[in-house]
């Protein structure tokens, strides 16, 4: 491979990994079918891309689908893996495939590190202009630092490692210590249960911390975060039914276990979106819903990049200004075309709170994180589990035929999708989250919509616990004592709590976060911990 084919190739793999892609990213860029033809193409060959690619990309849907967790990101796949295993002669089949691959996800994971940890370091700088209500330099955060960062961390890692040959690459992988491995993913786990536990400071009142408790410990049940959703829902919906009917509760409030939000005299709709504004939003969204992505709040910036023109439209004093920009620099986690539906319904939510509707920071965020994590859901049984897998199962069969039409049918029908469910679902979020405002302050089902929302949303964060702080030693981290080997995890702390690592995780920081212990502060723990994990791993020689 020449050094301009190696260039090109990894100028694509930027591009499907930037905020440029006009939300065609992950779900049709970075998809290896699409990044296998294309690199194929380069190399003069783009039928054999296309076939390696697609059968790798049939492998990682399976996985997703079953929630494995992938260490390996599916465009660092095709557009590094499907190129060297052309050069090399190899087939997904072969054993040689499978230690290319467990040499691609070491070096996948360092550079996923270190991007996670700088874009979580401009989440948090972020937050210092959030204080001052700069809603600008919130915005441009969001945006400039994590692209320049992406764009010269992943051409130089990719380049380089496209000019290596398979064993060269397996040699160098090989040297990577699994100390060092083992760090760099529980820093990635520890962030994000920093994230979640920054959540969990609004929403942890009353019985919401049951809720999210709850969440928590029937997700191994369920085995699907769909039903585990619904059935916290449900829970939410009775609740709220019997504190409605209590007889303290009036037509304008509700009498809850928490101190509720403030009732305003009369909602008076004086203050309104422009279809200009929420078009800005909507644009916004769609391209840099994942621009600053980070293991700490995901797309946080993300989203408070999207509803920029929201705020500048609504928020007249300072302390409106930074009080928007904290309530939407938490975390937030969705695939970005059905996440457009809960991105517009929160922009209509905050239009009603600029008008005087009695509407709280925790009853906000919990709406949004019970809608991001359901539209996210829903995204992935559709377009990766429904039409993505019949697609990409469709061009991967006409690839083995000798043609390339079911490639550009995949990239045309799932862009299509993508992009349609995106623009329909923003508007409809918008439509529908008014429509339902009226008529729950007319009904008198406001405050109980709300009171319920809240504790959806710290159920939501339960049930994400597990998948976002994936802290699991099991037997990578053992101690040989005589002729057994003695592991931690499996021999105390499952023994005393199945799974626990991630609750304690995120209860532990939260409790921190309530001592007043800052975000900041706790980002370099969560960053100090685990690289001190692997120095005395390292010294006791266990991994």
């Amino acid at each position: 491979m020449s050094v301009l084919q190696a260039a090109a190739i990894a100028l694509l793999y930027v591009l499907a990994r930037s905020a440029f892609s006009a939300g065609l990213g992950n779900a049709v860029l970075a998809q290896p079918l699409v990044a296998g033809t294309l690199a194929g193409a380069l190399l003069g060959d783009p039928l054999r891309g296309a076939q390696i690619g697609g059968a790798l990309n049939l492998a990682t849907l399976a996985l997703t689908q079953l929630r494995y967790r992938l260490t390996l990101d599916p465009a660092f796949v095709g557009y590094v893996g499907v190129p060297l295993m052309m050069l090399a002669g190899l087939t997904p089949a072969m054993p040689e495939a499978g230690a290319l691959f467990a040499s691609l996800s070491v070096f996948s994971v360092v550079l996923e590190t270190s991007r996670g940890v700088f874009n979580t370091l401009v989440a948090h700088w972020a937050d210092r202009f959030a204080d001052e209500g700069n809603i600008t330099f919130v915005a441009l955060l969001g945006v400039v630092p994590a692209q320049v960062w992406t764009v010269i961390t992943g051409f130089v890692v990719a380049l380089a490692l496209l000019l290596l040959d398979a064993p060269v690459l397996n040699a160098l992988a090989v040297n990577v210590p699994q100390s060092v491995q083992i760090a760099l993913s529980i820093t990635q786990a520890l962030l994000a249960a920093l994230g979640i536990a920054l959540s969990l400071q609004w929403l942890l009142q009353g019985s919401s911390f049951a809720y999210f408790l709850l969440g928590y410990l029937v997700t191994p049940i369920f085995n699907n975060v769909v039903p585990a959703l619904l059935f916290g829902g449900g829970l939410a919906i009775i609740h709220a039914y019997l504190a409605r009917r209590r007889p303290e509760a009036k037509r304008e409030t509700l009498v809850s276990d928490v101190l509720p939000a403030e009732v305003a005299p009369a909602y008076t709709p004086t203050r309104r979106l422009a279809r200009a504004d929420l078009f800005a939003s909507f644009l916004l969204w769609m391209f840099f819903h994942d621009a600053s992505f980070n293991p700490e709040r995901r797309q946080n910036l993300g989203v408070a990049t999207a509803l920029a023109p929201v705020a500048r439209a609504l928020c007249e004093t300072l302390e409106e200004r930074i009080a928007f920009l904290r309530r939407h620099l938490t975390l937030f986690n969705s695939q970005w075309s059905l996440g457009a539906v809960v991105i517009g319904a929160t922009a209509a939510l905050e239009e009603r709170r600029a008008n005087g509707e009695s509407l709280s920071d925790a009853e906000i965020i919990g709406a949004k994180s019970a809608g991001m994590l359901l539209a996210d859901a829903l995204a992935q049984a559709l377009l990766f589990g429904g039409s993505g897998a019949i697609l990409v199962a469709l061009g991967t069969h006409a690839a083995n035929q000798g043609s390339l039409l079911g490639v550009a049918l995949f990239a045309l029908v799932q862009g299509a999708l993508v992009l349609g469910l995106g623009a329909g679902g923003f508007w409809l979020g918008v439509t529908r989250a008014r429509a339902f405002g009226a008529w729950a302050r007319e009904q008198g089902w406001l405050r109980p919509t709300l009171f319920g929302a809240m504790r959806v949303g710290a159920w939501a964060l339960g049930v994400l616990t597990p998948t976002l702080v994936p802290l699991r030693f099991g037997d990578e981290i053992a101690v040989r004592l005589g002729e057994v080997m003695w592991s931690p995890q499996a021999s105390l702390l499952d023994a005393l709590l199945p799974n626990g690592l991630p609750l304690i995780a995120v209860l532990s920081l939260w409790l921190l976060l309530r001592r007043r212990w800052s975000p900041i502060t706790l980002f370099g723990l969560c960053l100090v911990a685990p690289t001190a994990l692997a120095i005395t791993l390292a010294l006791l020689g266990v991994a």
